[in-house]
């Protein structure tokens, strides 16, 4: 029964993504991947930070390797949020520009602020 039913219906039944495909759901999987690597990096460094003040924190900061691990971070948190921010405004406001122009603007204003306090933290 179920069978006789799939093989009536041709791939024109199924919803089709208009706007992105595949190489954007990759990149939403990969994204996924490197954050859960990123946030496990980010939890042990955390917790090997616990108690010993401003100066370790800071010292922590200005090691490169550390640096460019929370810059990395933070670049993907924010492509991350705005891909996903943008599939949502697809779905439901598919004709609004404005809202992906604000999605956009959002996603560099917070780049350009978490990055510019890493840029601070290393430099003090």
């Amino acid at each position: 029964m179920v069978d006789s039913y799939l093989r009536q219906r041709s791939s024109k039944d199924w919803k089709k993504s208009e706007k992105h495909g595949a190489g954007e759901w990759l990149a939403e999987r990969w994204t996924s991947v490197a954050l859960i690597v990123l946030t496990g990096w980010a939890l042990w460094s955390a917790f090997g930070l616990m108690n010993q003040g401003y100066e370790a924190a800071l010292a922590f900061v200005k090691a490169p390797v550390n640096a460019g691990l929370m810059a990395l971070t933070f670049v993907i948190t924010v492509w991350h949020t705005y891909m996903g921010l943008n599939a949502n405004l697809l779905d439901y406001f598919p004709n609004s520009r404005a809202l992906k122009l604000l999605n956009l603007l959002f996603c560099l204003v917070l780049l350009a602020a978490a990055l510019s306090g890493l840029f601070l933290a290393f430099k003090a």
